[in-house]
């Protein structure tokens, strides 16, 4: 990652600010809790920011989960609990997440299986909490909220999610009902969390006791995340200092984009709230993030034990394509993109990731003419001349029909064989390989292009996932 993203990034929010500008409400002239003097040279970023003055939430910048359907990284909430959107309100000037007991609330059918020690799983029941997600990244700055945690065997959380990356900034249980757990309630919890890898494993964690209880008031939390460490504050008071140097590269995944998720769950480890103890609110005041105009960055240095000078060598001209956000492409990044007229048809999708949170969707909705194609950034594939491994991995749903998937490499063009997709397992994901002969080396706009046409899309409603396609 180099210098010049990170100020790509910042020059696009910002010429999107000023674009946008007078239809904005101005944003309090505010410095971090952690800086009121501002020595930092601080700048707000509006655009992952909110105040929550307005009669309603900003839906332009926020997602409410579950939203016409929309699940953000297909998370419905943790078991027994389940996210509603009737549960987000915006009121006296407060962003409020409510918890409910609500047993005639229409529940997913299925189990939840993140808490390890129930095997059989956790059924949805009874009660419904909230998530609040934006729907813009940023890449490094100081983020911070000013809230107060519900005061209930829920959590309170603000954390934030992407580049296959999970950052916590705290998880807060503001009054378990295991009350020889009463210790949480002054607890800031912060946590890692690596999504390229299955089940999204904790690269670092740590806990400290804060000098008051989360539930009793509001009181201001922050977190100053720097490419080479992390500093997090509590009413502008320095509490946790976390070095990049220190935890090592391998565990230091939060190096890319990400967006802001704020959260109310159930952590049945903790104890479940009853009937009595609902509804509570999680209250938020604001969120702001603050970035600086330069950032030194450096890359990950990641050793793999396994490795070999020969599997070095190869790795230096292996390429792989997943669909979490931006591609590298020289010093800049910039994401997949779908023509107008296929949009229809692909879409980048929460609901089937096979690692990370995304993935590409293909749904015959109705008649496709001609052909639906998907595109990586242009000159983002760079591998020599001679012979080369293709693999993609595909999940089809029980009705898919869809017969074929085509993959073509621009610059120089060159057209793979078909991948067969007949006769496969569905509701599994399954990988896809061939192998090719090149003749030259990639050109400047080199890529690839995943199609499907109308003679291979199958019947209408047929549906399909593509992910983490790779070329060495």
């Amino acid at each position: 990652m180099s210098l010049n993203r990170v100020r790509f990034l910042s020059v696009a929010i910002g010429l999107a600010w000023l674009t946008i500008g007078s239809a904005v409400e101005p944003f309090p002239n505010a410095h971090p809790a952690s800086d009121p003097s501002n020595q930092g040279g601080w700048v707000l970023n509006p655009a992952v920011s909110d105040e929550f003055e307005t009669a309603a939430l900003d839906t332009d910048k926020w997602l409410i989960q579950g939203t016409d359907g929309v699940l953000k990284s297909n998370w419905i909430g943790r078991a027994p609990s389940q996210f509603s959107t009737d549960n987000v309100r915006i009121e006296d000037g407060l962003l409020k997440l409510q918890a409910r007991w609500e047993p005639d609330f229409e529940f997913s059918k299925k189990r939840d299986f993140s808490w390890k020690e129930m095997k059989e799983g956790l059924a949805y029941e009874n009660i419904t909490t909230a998530a609040v997600i934006c729907k813009n990244e940023f890449l490094y700055g100081y983020m911070e909220i000013r809230c107060k945690a519900a005061d209930a065997s829920v959590t309170s959380a603000f954390w934030a999610t992407g580049s296959k990356t999970e950052l916590d900034v705290f998880e807060f249980s503001g009054r378990p009902k295991q009350r020889h757990k009463s210790h949480l309630e002054s607890e800031l919890w912060s946590s890692i969390h690596d999504w390229s890898k299955k089940g999204g494993p904790t690269t670092w964690t740590d806990r400290l006791q804060l000098e008051f209880k989360v539930a009793e008031g509001f009181h201001v939390y922050g977190l100053d995340w720097d490419p080479e460490y992390l500093k997090f504050y509590a009413d502008g008071k320095l509490v946790r200092t976390v070095l990049r140097q220190e935890i090592g590269d391998e565990a230091w995944v939060i190096t890319g984009p990400i967006a802001i998720w704020v959260d109310s769950e159930t952590f049945p480890w903790h104890g479940i709230p009853d009937k009595d103890d609902l509804p509570v609110d999680y209250e938020i005041d604001y969120i702001r993030v603050w970035q600086k105009p330069d950032y030194h960055v450096r890359p990950r240095e990641i050793a793999s034990e396994e490795s070999t000078p020969a599997d070095n060598t190869s790795s230096a001209h292996k390429a792989s394509f997943d669909f979490e956000g931006p591609i590298p492409v020289g010093d800049q990044q910039q994401d997949w993109w779908i023509a107008e007229d296929s949009r229809p048809y692909f879409r980048i999708s929460n609901e089937k990731p096979l690692t990370g949170r995304q993935s590409l969707r293909f749904s015959h909705t109705s008649r496709l003419d001609g052909r639906a194609v998907a595109f990586a950034p242009n000159g983002c594939l760079n591998i020599p001349a001679g012979e080369h491994l293709l693999s993609v991995n595909v999940w089809l749903e029980p009705n898919c029909s869809t017969k074929r998937i085509n993959v073509i490499l621009d610059d120089p063009w060159y057209e793979l064989k078909p991948f067969d997709l007949t006769g496969l397992a569905t509701g599994e994901w399954i990988t896809l390989s061939q192998t090719f002969q090149r003749q030259a080396a990639s050109g400047s706009k080199d890529r690839p292009r995943i199609i499907v046409t109308a003679e291979d899309a199958g019947d209408e409603g047929s549906v399909l996932f593509i992910d983490d396609l790779s070329i060495r």
